[in-house]
């Protein structure tokens, strides 16, 4: 049993070698939201999503997307989006005031001592009259962390209407990577606050939501007890040696 030990040691670590120690390694995770094109064309939905306020999905051939100057977008969509801040049409609709959001809830499971790496990825666009004495935001924000902000402040004075300058703020598109996330509960949310009054009319439009990313994991334990003992084994050998040759 003594001979077969040492053996079987030497093999261990001689695998370990070609294999490769146990480390932590990245393991790709799915797409974690659902309906990020908001449905098509044909039947826009807000499916999947919780909203609050003015959030509606739309056609790319709606009257928001299609119209020009800081009454629309300007065409920027190509396929379903979604529009916050505004009831129907262009942007001279209703409402002027409010919080418009549409926001998600996902779960990054539990794993043995990791953490998870995220690309968070999106299309929006910020548009509408802008008033320096009441300022609209529009942004994003995974939980309380926020991933960008814009106000209307540099937005035209004028409108909304296809006569004023189109100066809308796109983020086209939007990623980042966020690193060393921890497992647990994660919300995404799109946020429009229009300020009370009528000085300034804004809109929102948003599509292409997308959450990938991978888990980082440490080595499982009983790898790590495999090769523990692969060396215990060839300190038995060495030890074996030195009394034989006594």
């Amino acid at each position: 049993m003594l001979r077969t030990w040492p053996a079987l040691a030497i093999a261990l670590i001689l695998g370990s070698l070609v294999v490769g120690i146990p480390h932590a390694s990245a393991i790709p995770i799915g797409q974690q939201i659902v309906n990020g094109e908001f449905g098509n064309n044909t039947t826009p939905s807000l499916t999947g999503w919780t909203t609050a306020g003015t959030a509606n999905a739309r056609p790319s051939t709606d009257a928001l997307n299609t119209s020009t100057g800081n009454a629309g977008f300007n065409t920027f969509f190509a396929s379903s989006f979604t529009a916050l801040g505004d009831d129907a049409g262009a942007i001279s609709g209703s409402p002027f005031a409010g919080t418009h959001s549409i926001s998600q809830t996902f779960v990054l499971p539990a794993i043995s001592g990791g953490t998870y790496n995220l690309t968070i990825s999106f299309r929006t666009v910020f548009d509408g009259e802008g008033q320096n004495n009441q300022v609209d935001t529009f942004g994003a924000f995974l939980n309380t962390t926020q991933l960008f902000s814009q106000n209307s402040s540099t937005l035209p004075t004028c409108g909304p209407d296809a006569s004023c300058a189109s100066i809308q703020l796109a983020q086209n598109p939007f990623s980042q990577t966020l690193v060393g996330l921890a497992p647990g509960s994660y919300t995404l949310r799109f946020e429009l606050v229009e300020n009370s009054g009528n000085a300034s009319n804004t809109a929102a439009g948003i599509d292409s939501v997308s959450v990938t990313g991978n888990s980082s994991s440490v080595p499982e334990p009983s790898s790590l007890l495999l090769l523990g003992a692969a060396f215990v084994g060839v300190g038995l050998l060495a030890r074996r040696a030195r009394g034989t040759s006594r």
